[in-house]
């Protein structure tokens, strides 16, 4: 193997000719069994390693084999930072066609126990004769997930809420929901957690409400006594999304606290929060180089969630405005910043490529999209509006890429480096928020054009 692809498989070249080898990593020789042959490239999987790479090492984990969230924790943290930089450069430079300065990536400091947000979905595997499992997905099946006795990336409170939630579904008898056939109670248990206040909040999501659920709540909060909020979500929607339609609390708080850059936050159970409490204060830091405010200006935060990025910004500048598409998100950042006492804030509810952005006026912007990235019509308004700082904070090095090119290509050809419209690219800085996965967080700083 030579590389690792864009999501995590090894890759192997044969003269033009690419394999893409699931288990695979660089440095490796394998044997491996070709599963899709296309004309110009094919996906295999490793059957055998027949000599490791020098940079394959001991995982912590014992599902590593199997799960689809941690795919490196057999690869040294070195060579995966490594691997990172070297994907977010290439996504760059073939997908937006950009000679971007990159700053050498920023390392987590801590490479376990790090994330502050756990789905665990609930199946049923009939190879182990097990009719219900609760864990997290096999790599690759998003209908199989495993029975989790460990995760190392999330707290030890965390793998032993799964452990007791799954117990006493067993002993109930309880179903987990079926996507195929659309039928089944148990769906998703989520545990969040304030990393720095010590408070947790577990949510429940199923089809209907059971008065068994209000015991296993008073017990939690019996055996757990950093469970804040027991929460039950219930949706009759067909499709597996790990929220509800109707919530109710079962224990405690409707939320849960957490501190970022000096600040207090609630989190509700709908509420958008970086799930890498420590890593978020290291992006907050760069997005606000990158913004180089001065203390006068009116900044735009697109994409603001709960105003994690907003508030803090609010306490440098003249005015910061959040606009964020979900109502209850909204709702959440004004009561955050009325909790901090911040009054040159404001959030409004809509789609950023349906508003008027230019008749607000802004000296910088900073947006942070989902991965998908940003609306055509979006960038567009971004040009128009003429901000002549705009910071991109971005999950997914491959719209970030489609996405620069199309804000510093505006105006014209000179758009990659010479004199056209829209803006010139300054840097690009990577931050591994997840060791051991194939996620990596960038934040690109770009400055107007004369």
């Amino acid at each position: 193997m030579t590389d690792l692809a864009f999501g995590g498989r090894g890759l192997s070249k044969e003269g033009g000719f690419v394999i893409f080898v699931e288990g695979a990593l660089p440095g490796d020789r394998v044997l491996a069994r070709i599963t899709r042959r296309k004309p110009h490239y094919a996906e295999a999987r490793t059957e055998k390693v027949l000599a490791p790479s020098a940079d394959r090492v001991a995982p912590v984990c014992s599902h590593t084999a199997v799960c689809g969230g941690c795919r490196f924790q057999d690869l040294a943290y070195e060579e995966q930072l490594r691997q990172k930089e070297r994907q977010v450069a290439d996504c760059l430079k073939h997908l937006g066609g950009l000679q971007a300065t990159m700053r050498p990536i920023v390392p987590a400091p801590r490479l376990f126990g790090y994330r502050n947000k756990m789905e665990y979905s609930f199946g049923r595997d009939s190879e182990q004769g097990l009719d219900l499992t609760l864990g997290l997905h096999r790599r690759g099946l998003f209908d199989r997930p495993f029975d989790l006795e460990r995760c190392h990336i999330a707290s030890e409170t965390s793998s032993a809420l799964v452990a007791f939630v799954r117990d006493r579904a067993r002993a109930a008898q309880l179903t987990p929901y079926h996507t195929r056939r659309r039928e089944g109670l148990l769906r998703f248990l989520v545990v969040r957690e304030g990393v720095r206040t010590g408070q947790v909040m577990v949510n429940l999501v199923a089809s209907e409400d059971l008065p068994i659920f209000d015991l296993w709540a008073t017990e939690i909060r019996e055996r757990f006594p950093a469970v804040r909020s027991v929460l039950l979500n219930t949706t009759r929607r067909l499709s597996q999304v790990a929220t509800g339609d109707v919530e109710r609390v079962l224990s405690g708080s409707d939320r849960i606290e957490e501190t970022l850059a000096g600040l207090t936050f609630e989190i509700s159970s709908g509420s958008f929060f970086q799930t890498n409490t420590e890593q978020a204060e290291r992006l907050l830091g760069i997005a606000l180089e990158g913004l180089a405010l001065g203390g006068g200006e009116r900044v735009l935060d697109l994409y603001s969630g709960t105003g994690t990025f907003t508030l803090p910004i609010a306490r440098r500048v003249r005015e910061a405005i959040g606009i964020e598409s979900n109502e209850a998100a909204v709702r959440d950042a004004e009561r955050n910043a009325k909790r901090n006492g911040i009054e040159n804030a404001r959030f409004l509810a809509g789609e950023a490529e349906r508003m008027d952005l230019t008749g607000r006026g802004a000296d910088a912007v900073i947006v942070d999209p989902p991965r998908v990235g940003l609306h055509a019509t979006a960038v567009a308004k971004l040009i128009d509006l003429a901000a002549p700082r705009l910071v991109y904070v971005s999950c997914n090095p491959s719209t970030l890429g489609r996405d620069l090119a199309m804000l510093c290509d505006a105006g014209g050809s000179g758009g990659r480096g010479g004199a056209g419209g829209g803006y010139a690219l300054d840097w690009v800085q990577p931050v591994d928020m997840f060791p051991h996965t194939a996620h990596i967080e960038c934040v690109a700083a770009l400055s107007r054009r004369s």
